[in-house]
């Protein structure tokens, strides 16, 4: 098998993963990329916020209820305490008031600390949501500049992709999957020459078994290295 065509297409290519790298280290897309993780961190942030203060609130409606069903209770005891004559009995009303008027100062007192923390829930989504619209409007502002990075490098890439286009054309199927998927698992070069001689992967330089070795005796013999999955073959001479 001659393997020309799939090295001057893998050649080509790696032109075209440098390409990429660059975009993905450059100043722009690092910027687009800071501004997402803020916008991300607001936005969980302003997810968190909402479900506490419904949680919260939840909690303070119920005390309420709590607090004006006791005071609706205690109401009943309103003029009891005059028609008792019973020093016994108006101990025992005195002692179910004062139980009743001691939950209601417990719950309001408790009500009042979920009131104030309720406000500072309040100004805390205030302020991450303002953080939000910042990190957003860096977002689109990132982009912008980014989409002219990469607009200004598009004619390079068109060129490169037509080139593979027209390759690919004469490559055996079979090969070019074999290369996809080793491009796809970051396994580049995935062409590897092979030196007889020296019975090591070029590229993992990891020792080739022997039943591997057997199938790389002669010009444009290949095989698949059992370390690092590429595809090692031997030029023709």
């Amino acid at each position: 098998m001659t393997f020309d065509k799939i090295l001057q297409y893998q050649k080509i290519d790696q032109e075209l993963l440098a390409l990429e790298n660059e975009v993905a280290k450059s100043p722009a897309w690092q910027k687009v990329a800071l501004a997402k993780n803020k916008l991300g961190a607001a936005t969980t942030s302003l997810n968190q916020i909402k479900t506490e203060a419904t949680d919260l609130l939840g909690s303070y409606n119920a005390m309420k209820s709590k607090i004006d069903a006791l005071k609706a209770e205690l109401d009943e005891f309103d003029g009891i305490l005059d028609d008792v004559q019973d020093v016994g009995e108006a101990e025992h009303y005195l002692k179910l008031v004062t139980a009743i008027a001691d939950k209601i100062a417990a719950l309001e007192k408790e009500a009042n600390v979920a009131d104030s923390k309720i406000d500072q829930i309040g100004d805390s989504y205030k302020k991450t949501f303002e953080q939000g619209v910042k990190a957003n409007d860096n977002l689109n502002t990132a982009k912008a500049e980014y989409n002219v990075y990469v607009r200004d490098m598009q004619p390079k890439v068109a060129s490169i992709r037509e080139q593979l286009a027209e390759l690919k054309k004469e490559i055996p199927e079979n090969v070019m999957k074999v290369y996809q998927t080793l491009r796809s698992a970051k396994k580049m070069p995935a062409f590897v020459e092979y030196d007889p001689n020296r019975k090591m992967c070029g590229r993992c330089f990891m020792e080739v078994p022997n039943d591997v070795c057997s199938k790389l005796r002669n010009p444009g013999d290949y095989a698949e290295c059992p370390n690092c999955r590429r595809v090692l073959f031997v030029p023709q001479k």
